[in-house]
């Protein structure tokens, strides 16, 4: 009898520990979405308008895309959708709106998430309401494949702390020196604070490949010499009048006008972005995404 019932408890926690492991794995499972940050070292390179395009072109491949708009300057996601926007984060974390009232959603199923003011007040919220922020941001990219994070321009601390938590980073640049010496100050800090990081570079309003292929080279020799850092070139988009017209209609090219050189860019650059592994210096999910973000402290530099 006492064997039979050892065999029974044994029997019990068998199935305990299994019940164990799938909860864990739903759990990993239900918070595993890529984190990217999209960043430029110097405002004007098209950062915001590529990542709307990268966000439907990614989503026309099966891959269900969120939007966080971090760009607490100039948060504008919304305009190149042609989005109706009333609410950000601010309604959230002065408990007006749920999470869930603010998430717009726009084509392809897309969601925006608007961040503007609201994530400045991130920092001064207590370990409660912070927890509750987690908490609804997982739900919110609950089933997502990609939350793809448009940060500003620049090196200011709100811009690095979003970079530097990210899973990995897409740096814009443009051909010209401001743009590149900008976008090589980035790659810097980014490599000092964390030599293992992912980071992807696209150069935009290129007149030929030539061009763009020159500007790569140049930081990557820059790169290489100087901070022992790769980053992997991620492709170029040319100079196309469709661009502007797009923009104009507050419409993402790749919808507007889906033939032009533009577009075909875009499909290339979304197509190897997808196909690339993810990178293990950091965790994927959101709420490894948002705990590295407020844990974070002034780079050297800023200090």
């Amino acid at each position: 009898m006492s064997d039979q019932a050892a065999e029974l408890r044994g029997m019990a926690q068998e199935v305990g520990d299994v019940r164990t492991r799938q909860q864990r794995t739903k759990k990993s499972a239900d918070d595993s979405v890529r984190v990217v940050a999209v960043t430029s070292g110097k405002g004007g390179v098209g950062k915001t308008n590529f990542v709307v395009n990268l966000a439907m072109a990614l989503a026309d491949m099966g891959m269900r895309v969120s939007i966080l708009d971090a760009d607490l300057g100039l948060a504008n996601v919304d305009v190149l959708l042609g989005l109706p926007v009333r609410h950000n984060l601010h309604h959230v974390l002065n408990g007006t709106l749920s999470l869930e009232d603010i998430v717009v959603r726009g084509p392809r199923d897309i969601e925006l998430i608007p961040g503007a003011s609201g994530l400045r007040e991130i920092a001064d919220m207590d370990d409660a309401s912070r927890a509750n922020l987690i908490g609804a941001l997982a739900r919110a990219v609950r089933g997502r494949d990609i939350l793809i994070v448009d940060t500003g321009a620049g090196m200011s601390k709100n811009v690095m702390d979003f970079v530097l938590s990210a899973q990995e980073t897409i740096v814009m640049t443009a051909p010209e020196p401001t743009a590149m010496a900008d976008a090589y100050a980035m790659i810097k800090v980014i490599s000092r604070e964390n030599p293992s990081a992912a980071v992807r570079v696209v150069v935009n309003m290129c007149a030929s490949r030539d061009e763009a292929k020159n500007v790569v080279e140049q930081l990557a020799l820059l790169a290489s010499r100087f901070l022992s850092f790769t980053f992997e070139p991620l492709g170029y988009i040319p100079i196309d009048s469709c661009v502007a017209k797009a923009v104009k209609q507050r419409q993402p090219f790749v919808l507007a006008y889906p033939y032009c050189p533009a577009s075909g860019a875009m499909l290339s650059i979304s197509r190897k972005f997808r196909g690339m592994d993810r990178p293990d210096a950091h965790e994927p999910g959101i709420t490894p995404f948002i705990k590295r973000f407020l844990g974070m402290t002034a780079p050297d530099y800023l200090l």
